[in-house]
């Protein structure tokens, strides 16, 4: 029998306490390693955060890359797009088919930074992109560091800072993407924690138009703060 695209399934199952994770037969081999880094990072990530989950996840492994693209509703969007949520679902390129511009670790840590989002959402789900995007990057660690430093130090250099309403593009993810918003808006939330803790961070992600009573700044004085963090640091 040939299968054609609109038979594609994901066939295969896997529960843990957290997660249930559908795959095919194409990522068995990986999805043991997977499990275990969601359920270790889940753990993790809702202590830091102090925000728990009452229902298991979904994540979808997808190992045609046109599958996880038309899976999550995009099915023009860009060939580096390694995952995203649709439906509280989590879905995600194969670890064992990288995207482009993407290795094994990459896809992997999606999986986490898309768990980071949800979690988020449960806080608070009008946050701006830029604080969403940070905090999600800056715990996954999914993005290559060198990359971020790279970035975000030719823009000190070449004096092309973007805004902090530069990066908020609300559901925009490639004007986002286009604004290398992943790696400044990782240094933005490196630098609240540097500055203020976690727990401020935390205050902050639920209550973001409040900056002043919690951190004690107004949003461009903390956009200066992260400028001058940056200038220091990159």
């Amino acid at each position: 029998m040939n299968h054609t695209k609109d038979t594609y399934k994901l066939n295969l199952r896997k529960n843990t306490q957290k997660f249930t994770i559908y795959y095919t037969v194409s990522d068995e081999t990986c999805i043991n390693e997977i499990a275990e880094i969601l359920e270790n990072n889940y753990s993790i990530l809702t202590k830091r955060l102090n925000q728990e989950l009452e229902d298991k996840i979904n994540i979808e492994i997808h190992y045609e890359h046109c599958q996880l693209l038309k899976a999550l509703g995009f099915p023009n969007a860009p060939k580096w797009v390694r995952g995203g949520i649709n439906s509280n679902k989590i879905l995600i390129a194969s670890p064992l088919n990288p995207p482009y511009g993407s290795d094994s670790n990459n896809v992997v840590k999606t999986a986490v930074h898309e768990l980071i989002h949800i979690i988020l959402r449960h806080i608070n789900d009008d946050l701006p992109r830029w604080l969403d995007e940070g905090i999600a990057s800056f715990e996954a660690k999914d993005n290559n560091a060198d990359r971020i430093r790279r970035t975000v130090s030719s823009g000190v250099q070449t004096n092309s800072i973007p805004t902090f309403d530069d990066l908020d593009t609300g559901k925009d993810f490639e004007l986002f993407f286009n604004r290398d918003g992943y790696q400044y808006s990782y240094s933005i939330v490196e630098s609240i924690v540097h500055n203020y803790g976690y727990e401020k961070l935390n205050e902050f992600v639920r209550m973001p138009d409040h900056s002043h009573e919690i951190l004690g700044v107004t949003l461009m004085e903390l956009q200066n703060q992260w400028i001058n963090y940056i200038k220091e640091h990159y």
